[in-house]
């Protein structure tokens, strides 16, 4: 008796390994395209990486602006990180630079006059992701990344791709994500260890663009490019 007590549970638990171990290629489960479980999934939330102080540099598109956005995210006090943007217009050549800050939510702190056109422009493209996403993220295609709020519409954000996305400066692995409302797909681009999205497009419910922006540039993310960094 003794001994048929200990090969049930035995039995109980090499099935729970069995099952633990084929979940990940079960068809139509979030990670089943990465071959992970998900709640062992990295996660991604705004801000990822800053600790690295990497170098960011954007080709940004909004209404009438096509500009280069150069950040180099600096030391943190506090909530407050200190941030050195660079502005480059590409139709009118203009170049502006700035130390400013930014806080915890990712909002710009103390903008000069000059600037400020500029960073309403991040403000409403590569930043607008602080009002879209909050809180930790999972990096599994089929993972929910909440809900978001356009008009009389509130369409589910759903990591919809996991692949290879080529830049200027190389290739990123990189999650889309992603929501529909009619035929309209707007998308953007996130990678792990990087604090805001690489790419992004989006358009309004008419169908123009309403905004579009990419990474042109990466520098100093040891955890992404660790030949950008010393030994």
């Amino acid at each position: 008796m003794a001994r048929k007590i200990l090969f049930i549970p035995l039995g109980i638990m090499l099935g729970a390994a069995a099952i633990g171990l084929s979940f990940p290629f079960w068809g139509g489960v979030p990670g089943s395209e990465q071959n992970i479980i998900p709640r062992f999934a990295s996660q991604w939330y705004v801000g990822k990486g800053t600790e690295e102080q990497p170098t960011l540099q954007y080709l940004v598109h909004y209404q009438d602006k096509e500009f280069l956005a150069k950040m180099h995210f600096l030391e943190k006090t506090g909530d407050n990180e200190k941030i050195n943007l660079v502005v480059d217009d590409k139709k009118t050549g203009q170049h502006l630079e700035q130390e400013l800050e930014i806080g915890q939510a990712f909002v710009f702190i103390g903008v000069n006059d000059d600037l400020k056109p500029y960073v309403q422009a991040l403000d409403k493209s590569v930043f607008s992701v602080r009002d879209t996403l909050t809180g930790p993220k999972y990096l599994v295609v089929g993972a929910e990344w909440g809900t978001t709020f356009v008009g009389k519409f509130n369409p589910k954000l759903k990591a919809t791709e996991y692949t290879d996305t080529k830049f200027e400066f190389g290739k990123l692995k990189t999650f889309t994500i992603s929501y529909k409302i009619n035929e309209i797909e707007n998308k953007l681009w996130v990678a792990d260890n990087i604090p805001l999205p690489v790419k992004a497009l989006y358009y309004n419910l008419d169908g123009t663009v309403d905004y579009s922006y990419e990474l042109v540039s990466l520098e100093g993310n040891c955890k992404i490019f660790p030949q950008n960094c010393k030994s």
